[in-house]
């Protein structure tokens, strides 16, 4: 099987307060991670693949880190979010180290991803961010992103945060395509949100100016 997630956030002690729909309470750090661990691998088998999209640990301590994913299972593959620096750095060490089931700590560790499954014939555009406009948005690609824990991106288009705090579960392929599989592809091209341009470059600059200004005041 293969499974989607985000922003587990482990180690982050405030997590609960911003996102209480799928947390609990808990006496400890430890606790916390624990019940995580518990939820992860109660879904997800040595053999599984995850992609995961970042944030998982709010840890400053590599140990700390490293002891966490040693306990996950599957196949893990992590699209690097704004919490994950102290992994970036130690990248290789996380993707050469083997874990309690066999796999390595991190299976790959990128920025970005864009995926293609034959199958199905489904392309996904995988960052931590949601994007406004992605890589084949026009043709259909399903773009995944987290970061935003419990909310919605303002965005049309195939796209859908698969936050653990969205859902309160790990995604499958049959979820997200249940998801996205009859929303529009998006085209930028010839929409409303052109501007008028002019081959004067400071006139030119007044109207961007302008049209910033006015896209900032919309509620």
């Amino acid at each position: 099987m293969i499974y989607f997630t985000s922003d587990l956030h482990f180690s982050h002690k405030n997590i609960v307060k911003f996102c209480p729909t799928f947390r609990k309470p808990f006496e400890s750090l430890d606790k916390m991670n624990d019940e995580l661990i518990e939820i992860w691998n109660a879904t997800i088998a040595p053999d599984d693949v995850v992609y995961n999209l970042g944030d998982v640990s709010f840890s400053h301590d590599l140990t700390e880190i490293e002891k966490v994913l040693n306990q996950l299972n599957g196949k893990h593959h992590l699209i690097l979010g704004n919490h994950d620096n102290l992994i970036k750095r130690h990248k290789e060490q996380f993707l050469t180290q083997t874990k309690n089931d066999g796999n390595p700590l991190l299976s790959s560790v990128q920025d970005y991803l864009k995926l293609t499954f034959k199958e199905t014939k489904h392309t996904l555009i995988l960052f931590h961010y949601p994007i406004d406009e992605w890589d084949g948005c026009h043709k259909g690609y399903y773009h995944l992103h987290g970061h935003i824990h419990d909310r919605m991106a303002k965005v049309k288009g195939k796209i859908l945060n698969v936050g653990f705090d969205l859902h309160g579960r790990f995604l499958t392929l049959d979820d997200i395509d249940e998801f996205l599989k009859d929303l529009p592809n998006v085209s930028h091209f010839g929409g409303d949100d052109e501007i008028v341009l002019c081959d004067d470059v400071y006139q030119n600059a007044k109207r961007i100016k302008d049209e910033l200004l006015k896209l900032n005041e919309r509620r």
